[in-house]
């Protein structure tokens, strides 16, 4: 299993993250909310990060997207392949590392079966 984050499993495209969040299923929690939308089916799970400003100063964004990454990164094997993922932290959530890495694989599956 190869722990890089290439351009290969990332979102990069706005209209492909205004699809995912007008047309993807959403499931959240107290610390994340998650998007997910269907890509091609044997395709591997891409993932699109965005913070808003309202979150924190630079550090605090920087910080939240280094452990979405890193959750996603670890944990790819975890999460159902076909389908591209956006991910924000819930207003007021603190960046915390360990609810982070139970909350992409959780949300991921339950945004699945919902669409």
């Amino acid at each position: 299993m190869s722990f890089r984050f290439s351009k290969a499993v990332r979102v990069r495209r706005s209209a492909e993250f205004t699809i995912a969040i007008r047309r993807g299923a959403c499931a959240a929690d107290g610390t994340l909310v998650l998007f997910a939308v269907p890509s091609h089916p044997e395709a591997a799970a891409r993932i699109g990060i965005t913070i808003p400003k309202k979150t924190g100063n630079a550090v605090v964004r920087n910080r939240w997207k280094r452990l979405i990454r890193e959750s996603f990164r670890t944990q790819v094997d975890r999460i159902p392949k076909g389908y591209d993922y956006i991910v924000r932290p819930k207003k007021n959530a603190a960046p915390n590392g360990a609810a982070i890495m139970r909350s992409i694989p959780k949300l991921a599956t339950r945004a699945v079966a919902k669409g």
